[in-house]
């Protein structure tokens, strides 16, 4: 949706929620708090700037998750190194003999 159709569909639910509750409710609504008045559309570019921030807060955990599978594979890749040692420390206990 690009910004001119966004800013009309939010000034309409603007309209009605205010006709709703008998007070205007411009500046009301989550998104407002990056309001620039100064700008064209600017409902929908407070929206889309409110938006934005939460998804990436949202895929923050996900990066989390990639970072714990990486530590979970790290581990079991110095378990098998150490698996290995003892076999490599019998070859050289036979090289010397």
């Amino acid at each position: 949706m690009n910004k001119v159709e966004r800013q009309n569909d939010l000034d309409i639910k603007k309209w009605i929620d205010s006709e709703q509750k008998g007070y205007d409710c411009c500046g009301s609504y989550d998104y407002c708090a990056k309001c620039d008045k100064q700008v064209d559309y600017p409902c929908a570019v407070a929206y889309d700037a409110f938006n934005a921030k939460q998804a990436k807060a949202e895929k923050k955990p996900a990066a989390k998750k990639v970072a714990k599978k990486a530590e979970k594979v790290e581990a079991k890749a110095e378990v098998k190194a150490e698996e290995k040692k003892p076999a490599a420390k019998k070859s050289a206990k036979k090289a010397t003999k």
